[in-house]
């Protein structure tokens, strides 16, 4: 794998986790949901239920989502652009 490709694919894989988290992570109050809550896990058993309810583990399956598809265009777009 070129360096062009590597640099491509790590670059549409950062840019497609931003887009997940802007489409994905906004709250029902209108408000985005805080990275922490996103990326550590819960400390206690009552963060553990509000992460259930606001249904976290789906979130966090989107935007990885949104991530895997940012690297496949990077690296699709990085062996193109030869």
């Amino acid at each position: 794998m070129k360096k062009n490709s590597i640099v491509s694919t790590i670059c549409w894989i950062v840019i497609g986790l931003v887009i997940g988290y802007l489409i994905f992570a906004k709250g029902a109050n209108g408000k985005y949901i805080p990275l922490d809550s996103l990326i550590l896990p819960a400390k206690n058993s009552a963060i553990k239920a509000i992460n259930k309810v606001r249904d976290l583990g789906t979130i966090r399956l989107q935007i990885l989502g949104c991530g895997v598809a940012g690297a496949a265009f990077g690296y699709i777009f990085g062996k193109l652009k030869k």
